[in-house]
């Protein structure tokens, strides 16, 4: 391997193991995932293949990798974060769905009697 391919692909690493938790994290927190703990796992890999995308860049080209290094770095990166997130998408609909079923029923079917009961009112 390279020298600056290595390089940039270290600096993509960092960045990643850095920020990508706490973008993952931020997105988590304003839509919760329903589907467990798979689709938690490829939602953190997308953000981190994401995030390392213009470091990498800015270092394959910084590094004297040039644009033909830097390219296919930034592709490879965002093919990356889009699989996973595409995988993400896979694992989370059928729970989202039923989880809007759930709340969708819930509302509909309005105040029972065994909702005030455990109310305490």
């Amino acid at each position: 391997m390279e020298r600056p391919l290595l390089d940039a692909v270290i600096v993509c690493i960092i960045f990643a193991v850095i920020f990508g938790p706490l973008t993952a994290r931020s997105s988590l927190r304003r839509e919760p995932v329903h589907g467990g703990l798979l689709p938690v796992l490829f939602n953190l890999l997308g953000a981190s293949a994401l995030v390392a995308v213009l470091p990498g860049v800015i270092a394959a080209l910084v590094l004297g990798g040039g644009f033909r290094l830097a390219f296919p770095l930034a592709l490879a990166c965002v093919a990356i974060s889009l699989g996973a997130l595409m995988i993400f998408a896979a694992l989370e609909y059928p729970a989202r769905s039923r989880f809007e079923a759930e709340q969708q029923r819930k509302t509909e079917q309005g105040w029972t009697e065994e909702d005030a009961r455990r109310s305490g009112l």
